[in-house]
């Protein structure tokens, strides 16, 4: 069987994804695209937040801000999402600096929350929500 006969399927069961957004109000508009999407979401809105639920929950995608507002920053999650056997798929985002290359894809703030819900899908194989 050729490379090319093989057909990937999208998954059947909602992937998990966290975000994490110190802006409450963008962190509810994204959650909220997501959900629509199908996903199931998760949200933290400081690092020590979201390494709590990283350490106690399995996520499939994690949509982290870098420039967290509260202690910590999305670079210590960074860090600890590295140190972590079996690394987590993420979407970076910050209004204030660039990331290096090794952390795709990203996404400058300001965005819309259809923007990371269609890259998220992407990342995870999942499809389109359906149109209302």
């Amino acid at each position: 069987m050729s490379a090319a006969s093989v057909t990937v399927l999208p998954r059947r069961t909602p992937p998990t994804i966290l975000v994490v957004e110190g802006d409450v109000r963008i962190r509810y508009r994204v959650s909220d695209e997501l959900r629509a999407w199908g996903f199931k979401v998760l949200e933290a809105g400081s690092a020590p937040e979201a390494l709590t639920v990283l350490d106690a929950v399995p996520v499939d995608l994690l949509v982290l801000a870098l420039d967290l507002p509260v202690a910590g920053s999305g670079w210590d999650v960074v860090r600890h999402m590295r140190e972590r056997p079996a690394p987590t798929k993420m979407i970076v985002t910050s209004g204030e600096t660039d990331p290096p290359d090794s952390l795709e894809p990203f996404v400058r703030k300001p965005y819309q929350a259809a923007e990371v819900a269609a890259l998220a899908a992407q990342s995870l194989n999942w499809p389109h929500p359906p149109q209302a």
